[in-house]
This record gives C-alpha cells, structure tokens and sequence, in this order.
C-alpha cells in the first residue's frame, strides 16, 4: 500500500513495482491534481501511467470532497482542467453552494496587507463561533510574509508563521540587519555579535580562527595580525566606518550600498537558483522597510519587536504558511494574496503545470470562504493579476468595492463583461 502516490519518485516506484512483482498486489492512493513536488524529485507520471504500468488495475475515483462548498471546487475544478496531461476526474459536494471566490485588487502590498487584517478581524469579531486558527493566510512565495506580518502586528492580531521562521529570522534579514547596525556604532561593544556575523560574509578569509586572532588583538592590542588577514580586515572595516559618514542617504540606501561594496549581494547574484532568488527578494522587502525610519536604532527595536511577537499570542493563532506546507491542511476561511505573474507563477517556474496544481491546492485548502488579492504595484515594480484569476469561472467569483464599507453592493461579477475578466465586477472603478 502506498498513500500519496502523486509524490513517489524513480527510486520509491520501483522499489513497490519490486514489492509487488509477484503477488500484483498493489494499492496505492493519490491526487495527479496534488502533485506539487518535482523538485524533490516526484514524478507524476508514474500515477497517471499507473494502469499501462498496471494494465490489469482498477481505478476508482474519489470525486465527492467533504471539506469545501460548491463555489470553492467549481473554481479549483476550472483551474486544474487546464492541467491537460491529467487524470479527469470532477470534484463535488452535497454541501451548500456557499459563497463565491472574492477577488480583490490593491495599489500596493501595504494596502492589500492591511486589509487582509481588518477583514480577519471583522470576521472573528462577527462571528461568535469563530476562533482564530480558523484563519489562513497561504502565499506562493516566503517573502510575501512581511508585509502581512507587519499588519497583523499593528492590529495586534495572533499569529504564526508555519513551516518556516518569521521575516526577521531569515538569514539574509538577519545578516543586512547587522551590517546596518554595525555600521551605525562600529566602537561599540555591543556590536560584536554584529561584527562576528558579518565579517566573513562572503568569505574574505575571517574565518573562525581569524575572528580568533582578531579577538586577541582586540583585548591584548600587542598582537600582530597576518598581513593577508590585516589587508582583508583593514578593507571590511573601511566599507563599515564610510557607510556610517553617509547621513544624508536614507537607511534603505546605505544598505543597498553596504549590500553592494561587501559583495553580499555578488554572492547572491552568482547563485542562479530559487532559493538565491527568494533572498535578494527578501533583502528588497527589508530595504523598503528601512526606508521607513530615520534611525538604526529604530529599525532594530522595531525589527526585536517584530521577531517575538508571534511566539508569545498562545495556541489560537492565525496560520500563515506557503502553498507547498498548506498541503493536507484546511481552514474556514483562506485568503491567498499576491496571485501576480511573476510571482504566482513564479518568473523561474520550469513547470507551469505544477503551478496551476499549487492553485488547485491553495484554493481547496478553504472549507467556507476562498479571497484572492493582487496588486498593481509590488516592491516597486508594476504587477499583474495571475493568469490563474482569470481561469476562475465568472459565476464562481465576485468583485467587491472594498472590505471596509460592507453596506456597498457587491457585484457577481457573472453579469459584467470587459476586456479584462480579473478585473469583473468593479463598473470601471479601482479596486
């Protein structure tokens, strides 16, 4: 027996195919519509050519879902569809229809961020039997985060990020944050942890036997250093002390500019990968954040602030979580922000198939009520809806004017057409 058969590899498929070989007794269980791992190796073909593989199998299809309305699997039905090399299959549900997919358009990540908030609010407090791990936050990408962290904190609303550390945990946040706050007050003591952190990052040959020796000058002051380890400290503590004479430049910019003379950000751009992707972007979500204060000191208090908050709330907490980690999962209410191309699917997507599946996913993860976001504007960059959006059948969404004034009609966006169906719904106004 083998459950979640869509995620087997070579190695695991023919070690059941060896298994069965000669009893042909093989069960196995799975979704193709699932499959959301192939780099770690997973192979959907080897479920969906199950019975070549298998000419004498049974397929039995499990196509009544117990979990969402009608509304939530007609939009992640129409989605998955475009899946071309799937195994067809329909889902459905005795459940009510429920109500159909919001989709909801901002200028900027702060807006859609904050919104995100107010709404998950209003819902808890309008609803007496909700609690608040009945809420989802689920995003493609880890960095989207922030910004929805950054709410969340300022409505004073629990959470916790699932499967992954918070925004200031990550270790290019933490790494740009030392070299800022070593380059406010290099003299101080207090720095040290900074210092150590940073002056090996890239490596430059400070090493851990050389930030040694650098130890022992600094409490001896006798001591003399290498003249290779000298030129490369001499060189780091010169890019430090400048960067802290740039006054006039705002915090975002002096980082870019430590970033850039350290040759951290080299170091990232010589790595074509997404993971390597995923860092500079995040490093560009904290240079927009720093912009917003006039001080190190502030930007560090804010960002210790930030980093205990959602340990200290309790169990009931809001889940924020990628797509791949919400898998399995489902809540009553789900909101899935920053659906843009480029992002959801990403601009490295080698798979675009896998992607529409990850879609498929987020959007089943809601039992009662689905929200899609995107905005018009993300780090600086103009965006635009997803793809997936317009996939979603215009009955089984609706567009809204805003979340703040709920006496406003809202209108199926079934009736409406215009040029760009994301945009259903809205008479010409903006979102």
């Amino acid at each position: 027996m083998a459950d979640e058969f869509q995620d087997v590899n070579r190695a695991q498929f023919l070690c059941l195919k060896l298994l069965s070989e000669n009893s042909r007794e093989l069960f196995t269980v799975g979704d193709d519509g699932q499959s959301v791992y192939s780099w770690r190796g997973a192979q959907v073909g080897f479920l969906r050519g199950f019975l070549r593989e298998f000419p004498d199998a049974k397929l039995f299809k499990l196509e009544e879902n117990f979990r969402s309305t009608s509304h939530i699997l007609d939009a992640s039905n129409a989605v998955i569809a475009n899946d071309l090399g799937r195994i067809e299959k329909t889902l459905f549900t005795r459940k009510e229809t429920g109500l159909p997919i919001e989709v909801l358009g901002f200028s900027y990540a702060s807006e859609e961020a904050d919104a995100v908030a107010r709404e998950i609010g209003r819902r808890a407090a309008e609803q007496a039997d909700a609690a608040w791990h009945d809420f989802a936050i689920i995003y493609r990408q880890n960095r989207i985060s922030r910004p929805l962290e950054e709410a969340l904190l300022r409505a004073r609303l629990p959470y916790e990020i699932v499967g992954d550390v918070g925004f200031y945990q990550r270790t290019v946040v933490k790494d740009a944050l030392a070299f800022l706050s070593l380059s406010a007050s290099p003299d101080d003591r207090q720095s040290d942890e900074a210092f150590r952190r940073v002056a090996n990052k890239p490596a430059r040959g400070l090493g851990a036997r050389a930030l040694g020796q650098i130890e022992l000058v600094a409490q001896e002051r006798g001591c003399s250093l290498s003249s290779k380890l000298g030129s490369a400290l001499a060189k780091f503590v010169a890019i430090i002390r400048q960067s802290g004479q740039r006054q006039e430049e705002t915090l975002g910019q002096r980082l870019v500019w430590l970033l850039e003379e350290t040759g951290y950000y080299d170091r990232l751009r010589s790595e074509e990968s997404e993971d390597s992707l995923s860092q500079r972007e995040n490093l560009a979500e904290l240079i927009e954040l720093a912009d917003g204060f006039r001080h190190v000191h502030h930007s560090m208090e804010h960002a210790a602030l930030a980093s205990g908050a959602p340990g200290e709330r309790g169990r009931d907490r809001i889940q924020l979580m990628s797509m791949h980690r919400a898998k399995g999962l489902e809540f009553r209410h789900v909101f899935l922000p920053a659906w843009e191309d480029e992002i959801f699917p990403g601009r490295m997507t080698r798979n675009p198939d896998e992607e529409r599946r990850l879609a498929y996913v987020a959007l089943t993860r809601a039992m009662k009520q689905a929200t899609v976001t995107f905005c018009d504007y993300r780090q600086g960059s103009p965006a635009t809806p997803s793809r997936f959006i317009d996939e979603i059948p215009l009955c089984n969404r609706i567009g809204r004017w805003n979340w703040i004034d709920h006496d406003v009609t809202q209108r199926s966006v079934c009736s409406v057409q215009v040029d760009n169906p994301a945009l259903s719904g809205l008479d010409g106004h903006q979102w």
